[in-house]
């Protein structure tokens, strides 16, 4: 159970913080439960499916869905970079983006 809750937090970009804020636990508890393994309460798995965007099913490890195989760590800091991004107001945004292109497409020159 502790893998599967460690796995669907890093898919879904959260940090332990975030997902204990979510469900009403300390950093602590969500540490103790991703790597001790102990069993949530039902309430508790409830918050913690809620939290997660995923069925009880998934949760209890009977089905798998895309979102709940383990991103690459690489993949983890960009999502969360992309969710500050959308955070900016329309102007900065806009400006990032740009940024973003142009390096991108000086990069695909070089390699041509």
């Amino acid at each position: 159970m502790g893998e599967r809750i460690r796995r669907l937090r890093l898919a879904k970009g959260l940090t332990q913080t975030e997902l204990g804020r979510r469900t009403g636990l300390s950093k602590r508890m969500v540490a103790y439960y991703e790597i001790q393994g102990g069993m949530p309460s039902a309430a508790l798995l409830v918050r913690l499916a809620e939290a997660l965007g995923v069925s009880l099913a998934v949760l209890a490890g009977k089905k798998e869905t895309a979102e709940s195989r383990l991103p690459a760590p690489e993949s983890v800091r960009l999502w969360r970079r992309f969710k500050r991004l959308a955070e900016l107001p329309p102007h900065d945004r806009k400006t990032v983006l740009k940024m973003i292109d142009a390096m991108a497409d000086a990069v695909g020159r070089k390699a041509s």
